[in-house]
């Protein structure tokens, strides 16, 4: 497989403090942390952290403010071979996201203020170079500065890969501007009962072509021109963590993509190739202890 394209990612980047907890505590309680780990988060950053893991060269375009958290974000990022360009800032400190991953079950809780990411409007600084892209994944945040870089990218044949956790109020407007969904089993558009049938038709009705759905350990849903159907997950004994899975599947597939190009008779191979990554992903704590693996 080639490894020299390159993927630009636009999105979210957070500083992530995730604690490993054999319980989450209840209300006016404290639990002493197993063990814990900080890192960059964020959709678009933990999913050129994949990327950058599998051979391709990824650049993630976002916004952050000048504060010392930020150089923390910049810091990790660089160690895991990811261009990091900061293209706008906001005020205030970067957003962050506090996470407790449950020792036995690895099911993570989150708190995090990503609003703060959805609606604040931005005004890039500069254009985001797209030579020698194979593919552009964004995650729905810093809209003003990741749509055009999708509109970009769709002009100029590069596909563009959507991240879409569950149905937002602008998922309508982002769904315009790609050519691949990638949405997880919650995702329920108005007017829908959130079924397959129902989710595929919707975003086919708004031009995606290629449309999948994760639903954790069970197969993966996919519909594209050239039909429809699953592909099978790894099985995974005594998962750790599942944080950040979700995100290194939007990311492995993003990579394939970009390596070997957009492709009907291939897509579903794509697929099982980035679940084959996120099941390396689930046997370790925390978004970084994997990339020392395979």
């Amino acid at each position: 497989m080639p490894a020299s394209a390159r993927v630009v990612l636009a999105g979210l980047a957070t500083y992530d403090v995730i604690h490993l907890v054999s319980r989450l505590p209840g209300a006016d309680e404290k639990v002493a942390a197993l063990d814990f780990v900080t890192a960059a988060g964020g959709p678009a950053a933990n999913a050129a952290v994949a990327c950058a893991h599998l051979g391709s060269r990824p650049t993630l375009v976002t916004a952050l403010p000048q504060h010392p958290v930020s150089a923390l974000i910049a810091d990790d990022l660089a160690a895991c071979g990811v261009d990091l360009q900061i293209v706008a800032a906001y005020e205030g400190a970067p957003i962050t996201a506090s996470i407790m991953v449950t020792q036995a079950t690895g099911e993570r809780a989150v708190v995090s203020p990503t609003a703060a990411a959805t609606e604040v409007p931005l005004a890039a600084d500069r254009e985001v170079d797209l030579d020698s892209v194979g593919a552009v994944l964004i995650d729905g945040y810093f809209r003003s500065l990741s749509l055009p870089i999708a509109r970009r990218a769709r002009d100029r044949g590069i596909p563009v890969v959507l991240d879409a956790g569950s149905f937002k109020p602008y998922t309508d407007e982002v769904l315009g501007a790609v050519d691949v969904a990638v949405v997880s089993e919650a995702f329920t558009p108005p007017g829908t009962d959130g079924s397959p049938e129902a989710v595929f038709a919707y975003l086919r009705a708004r031009g995606v072509m290629w449309s999948v759905i994760t639903r954790g350990s069970a197969p993966i849903l996919y519909m594209c021109p050239a039909g429809s159907g699953e592909v099978a997950v790894p099985p995974v004994d005594g998962v750790v963590d599942s944080l950040g899975a979700g995100d290194f599947f939007h990311g492995a597939l993003a990579h394939r993509l970009a390596t070997l190009g957009l492709n009907d008779e291939r897509f579903v191979q794509d697929l099982a190739f980035a679940a084959r990554v996120v099941a390396e992903s689930l046997k370790t704590f925390g978004t970084r202890e994997w990339l020392s693996g395979s």
